[in-house]
């Protein structure tokens, strides 16, 4: 590892980054001793992944100091020395045996794979995180939490002398976050090296890391110590101080009935987890949220109901017509709405101005468009309307919108799907990766449409995003829609054992 021991700790003092995103990392100073694990908190576009980056030498530093091993180290030293396992792996035509042994596969005689030493350091390998996959099986087969897991033991079976992560739990629930965190910090403290995780989801600080690191626009970093303060604290310092109050926001008066699926089966993918006759009915003026994970259902729910996946029975009605094999268009032009994570790419054109992502697929007729041409001046209009009323001070008409903060960005497709004013808005983790005044904001946007007489499903992997915005409220696991009272006795810790089959 280029003269850096594995039992090195990693030193960040008065660390500038510059990026071409709005925001900068500015006096980062932190550090992290052999076997612990440390937390870099901030919303997206904070510049979490620049700031790995330059730890892991793949991009120069503007100013300040990385130490290893008490030594100052240059990046293309660091480059050599550490690991990066990105947000985003991409997928390999591998079985988990191959990937697990891409990096240095046991030969005879010099050239010829050995089969059987192989398969034995394989097993040993995927072990010591965790992972109980089957070796022989594809790697694009693999549940999220088991594509994490493998990524973490091939990563350690390197042997870096620093191991960084870009925002691993983002496609996990709760309860696979955080076994996805203990291995980590198992195999760190196991390997002797810092571990140094990028996050924007406080709860992922606890219980394993020793520290967090604060980015906030632009801002001076904060470094504070996980044992002295409480997840509270730790939000209150990502605010700035601001005070947010993330209280209940319901109950609602339930109306008629809007959307009803009935029994509605579909085979998953690979180790998806099928959806095994899934029932329930929104009715006007209600929130309905489904809680559960990725890939024991969720997405494939949210797949049927976008209409990108077809099941193979049962029955979705909307407003009393059958919908169950109609395309998204289709189900837009009924009276359907929907809205994405932050950073989901189908929700927005970025290159297109901020008014053109406010009128997408509003244009075959009144009041934007008509026999084939824009009306321009009621784009214009109708583009600084919206940007007033949902207080979006960043931004202007004609500016890109791919230039925008994250959150501007969502306030912004969250303003065009209201203005539809939908029968139904389906959502899927609408405020994921945002600061959480911004998470607010959002929240309350949507949830005000339900207060206008729309139908409100609510998509998400965070039981408190749940609590805050449940009416009625139902765990999606193992396939079935397990139903929960939503009172105030009702609390994360149940939910998550409900998601995790721990439950009496």
């Amino acid at each position: 590892m280029s003269g850096v021991g594995r039992e090195a700790a990693i030193e960040v003092k008065g660390l500038h980054v510059s990026e071409p995103s709005r925001w900068a990392v500015r006096e980062v100073t932190l550090s992290v001793a052999p076997g612990s694990l440390h937390m870099i908190l901030g919303e997206r576009d904070t510049g979490k992944t620049a700031l790995l980056e330059t730890l892991a030498g793949m991009r120069a530093e503007e100013r300040g100091t990385v130490r290893l091993a008490g030594r100052e180290i240059p990046p293309k030293e660091r480059r050599r020395a550490a690991r990066l396992i990105p947000r985003e792996v991409p997928p390999l035509s591998l079985s988990v045996e191959e990937r697990l042994l891409l990096a240095s596969p046991p030969r005879r005689a010099g050239f010829l794979l050995d089969r059987r030493r192989g398969h034995e350091r394989a097993r040993a390998v995927a072990s010591r995180a965790g992972l109980t996959a089957p070796l022989d099986v594809p790697v694009e087969t693999l549940r999220p939490l088991e594509r994490r897991l493998l990524e973490l033991a091939a990563t350690l079976d390197e042997e870096p002398a620093l191991l960084l992560l870009d925002e691993p739990t983002m496609e996990l629930g709760p309860n696979e976050a955080r076994q996805f965190l203990a291995a980590l910090r198992k195999g760190a403290a196991d390997a002797g090296i810092p571990a140094i995780l990028a996050s924007a989801r406080p709860r992922d600080a606890y219980p394993e890391a020793g520290g967090v690191t604060i980015l906030h626009r632009g801002a001076p970093s904060e470094t504070v110590r996980t044992e002295d303060v409480t997840e509270t604290a730790l939000l209150e310092r990502w605010t700035g101080g601001a005070g947010v109050r993330r209280a209940p926001s319901g109950p609602h008066q339930a109306g008629d009935s809007i959307l009803r699926l009935d029994d509605v089966v579909i085979e998953g993918r690979g180790r998806e987890t099928s959806l095994a006759g899934v029932s329930f009915e929104v009715r006007a003026g209600e929130v309905l949220a489904i809680v559960g994970v990725p890939a024991d259902g969720l997405a494939l729910l949210h797949d049927v109901l976008l209409g990108h996946r077809t099941p193979s029975r049962g029955s979705i009605q909307f407003l009393g017509k059958e919908l169950m094999s109609a395309p998204r268009r289709l189900r837009v032009e009924a009276g359907m709405s929907f809205v994405h994570p932050p950073f989901a790419r189908d929700q927005s054109v970025p290159h297109f101005s901020v008014e053109e992502n406010l009128i997408l697929g509003q244009t075959q007729r009144g009041p934007f468009g008509r026999g084939g041409w824009l009306r321009f001046e009621s784009i214009r209009g109708n583009a600084i309307r919206l940007l007033s009323d949902f207080e979006v001070e960043d931004a202007r008409p004609r500016d890109i919108f791919r230039r925008l903060p994250l959150g501007s960005r969502q306030r912004i497709i969250v303003a065009r799907e209201v203005m539809r004013n939908p029968r139904v808005l389906i959502v899927r983790s609408p405020a994921q990766g945002l600061s959480l005044a911004a998470q607010e904001y959002v929240r309350k946007a949507l949830v005000l449409q339900c207060e206008r007489g729309s139908g409100l499903v609510w998509l998400t992997e965070e039981p408190e995003e749940a609590l805050r915005v449940a009416d009625r409220l139902a765990v999606l696991a193992a396939g079935r829609l397990q139903w929960l009272n939503v009172t105030e006795t009702l609390t994360r810790e149940m939910i998550v054992d409900e998601m995790s089959g721990a439950a009496a």
